[in-house]
């Protein structure tokens, strides 16, 4: 039968990963992640990427007892699992999941059902039966979970190398700046550091994660709103590929 997924990326243990592309990518493959994630023992998996293409892909972070889900499939749509149990409780534990933190109501801690939506997402590229946000449907769904009056702060992303794959990087620029062939791409990269973007930082999450997954060389920095009013006036273009790209 042919499978859904397309790349499947596993941090089984923290500094080691296993990488699998279309023909690499087996049902007795999929099993096996599937039976890792059930058992879910401390070192792995650590984290799971597996994408269709770049616009279809879900992304599972784990800890010892609790995993978080995210899910971007076409046509726009962001989905995020989350536990119904815990809906309309705030003020809960902040979850921490690879340097990031996210309410309590966003951490699956059934493994089985976080197992079945692997499979279910990987064989067919289906969402499992389960309480899911469309964060692009509604995007403040979980706003109720973080503390209030609280500053966002504003943060610039640069790229300042090849990082771990000048390729990935390379398709990554072209994806990002619009750029009509390799060559113009190329140019980018004799001169670092690559400003992408000036933003408030729970906006950009999603353009550190693809940073993140790809390798790059990249540096997060908090910002003031000078700095932001200068890149927005003085970076037309790069103003213009970040909404695209954040879909805004």
């Amino acid at each position: 039968m042919e499978i859904y997924i397309k790349e499947i990326q596993c941090d089984w243990y923290m500094g080691s990963e296993d990488f699998y592309e279309n023909t690499q990518i087996t049902i007795d493959l999929i099993k096996k992640i599937k039976k890792s994630i059930l058992r879910n023992e401390e070192g792995g998996p650590y984290n799971i990427y597996a994408a269709y293409d770049d616009a279809n892909w879900l992304q599972m972070l784990f800890r010892k007892d609790l995993v978080s889900i995210e899910i971007i499939c076409e046509p726009n749509h962001q989905y995020v699992y989350y536990d119904k149990k815990y809906e309309g409780q705030t003020g809960l534990e902040f979850i921490e999941f690879d340097q990031g933190l996210c309410p309590r109501i966003e951490a699956c801690e059934d493994m089985t059902l976080a197992a079945n939506i692997f499979e279910e997402w990987a064989m067919y590229g289906k969402l499992y039966p389960a309480t899911w946000a469309d964060l692009n449907a509604a995007p403040n769904f979980f706003a109720e979970y973080y503390p209030k009056g609280k500053q966002e702060p504003l943060c610039r992303l640069s790229i300042h190398g090849i990082g771990q794959s000048k390729s990935r990087t390379v398709v990554f620029l072209k994806k990002y700046f619009k750029d009509h062939d390799f060559n113009q791409t190329l140019k980018r990269l004799e001169q670092f550091p690559i400003i992408l973007c000036v933003y408030y930082e729970d906006s950009i999450l999603s353009i550190e994660k693809d940073l993140k997954r790809i390798g790059a060389d990249y540096r997060k920095e908090e910002v003031s709103v000078d700095d932001y009013e200068k890149f927005r006036l003085d970076n037309v273009k790069a103003w213009s590929c970040m909404m695209d790209y954040l879909h805004l």
